[in-house]
């Protein structure tokens, strides 16, 4: 399983929507008010628009057993989002372990000693995490980003967040060097595919695809679990520049992932990424080694 802290801020709230239709029901409001009307909304609404917190869920793609830790400032309007947010996880995404952590002190006139407490609530709540855990940074403001760069690079812990103008999950990089990190090569059986062979696409499609391809496909081919890639199009279901687990494994029942490569309407390329690996922890560790990897590439 994996563990997603996540910092909450009030884009749920305060998202002006020009370009959406139907709106949320509380534009220009002070707060979101009745629950049950804003899951309505946010149930027929697309994860990406909804807030910035449902937009890093829909990237790093929980399973319903991982645990999804919701850390609010202690404002009204911070808990509020924090609370509906926490409602449509679980009722909406059947996610079964969801909680609210409240960080003490942290409000919109910061002090240095709140940030400090920040930091070392972090620290325990990581520490005390089950399986691959990561840092989600995309919600909140930025004092709070800062500290959770600052403690993931510590701990070796992955912190990421959504890029505003490319639209992808961007991972910061680790500060220490000396520091190892959490989320190491995936422990799946080195594929016996020669390395030149793995890649599998018509070269007669080059015009479409990304020019962040050329990376994407040496990262692929380096990779030693990844044993066959070839186009999809039903990887398009994968989040622009993003990951996904396929919905179906191979003949033989090993793990497929989706990527989705998007630069503009014109170029773009979707593949599956056939790994070597048949557990359900063997498609965790993939997943998240791939996930990160592609994110610091892009």
């Amino acid at each position: 399983m994996q563990t997603i802290l996540m910092t909450v801020g009030t884009s749920l709230l305060t998202n002006p929507d020009k370009d959406l239709q139907p709106q949320r029901p509380w534009v220009g409001q002070k707060n979101i008010g009745d629950p049950e009307r804003a899951l309505a909304w946010m149930k027929k609404t697309e994860l990406e628009l909804i807030s910035a917190e449902t937009n890093t869920y829909y990237r790093l793609d929980p399973t319903p057993q991982d645990a999804l830790i919701l850390l609010y400032s202690e404002t009204p309007e911070g808990l509020e989002c924090a609370q509906i947010l926490k409602l449509f996880f679980e009722e909406a995404l059947g996610q079964q372990q969801v909680s609210l952590v409240p960080l003490p002190g942290v409000n919109y006139e910061l002090e240095g000693s709140s940030l400090e407490r920040m930091a070392e609530l972090l620290q325990q709540l990581a520490e005390s995490a089950k399986g691959i855990v990561t840092f989600a940074a995309t919600g909140g403001f930025k004092a709070q980003a800062m500290i959770m760069a600052v403690v993931g690079s510590q701990l070796g812990i992955p912190v990421c967040y959504i890029h505003e103008q490319y639209k992808s999950l961007v991972y910061l990089p680790y500060l220490q060097p000396q520091v190892q990190p959490r989320i190491p090569r995936a422990a799946l059986p080195d594929s016996g595919r020669d390395r030149s062979q793995v890649i599998q696409l018509r070269s007669d499609s080059s015009h479409h695809r990304p020019r962040s391809w050329v990376k994407v496909e040496k990262l692929l081919r380096d990779l030693p679990w990844v044993d066959l890639v070839r186009y999809d199009s039903n990887a398009y279901a994968a989040p622009k520049n993003g990951v996904k687990a396929a919905n179906r494994k191979t003949e033989d029942g090993r793990h497929v992932l989706w990527i989705h490569l998007h630069e503009s309407q014109d170029t773009h390329l979707a593949v599956r990424v056939e790994t070597t690996g048949y557990t359900p922890d063997h498609l965790e560790q993939a997943a998240a080694e791939l996930r990160e990897r592609l994110g610091r590439l892009l």
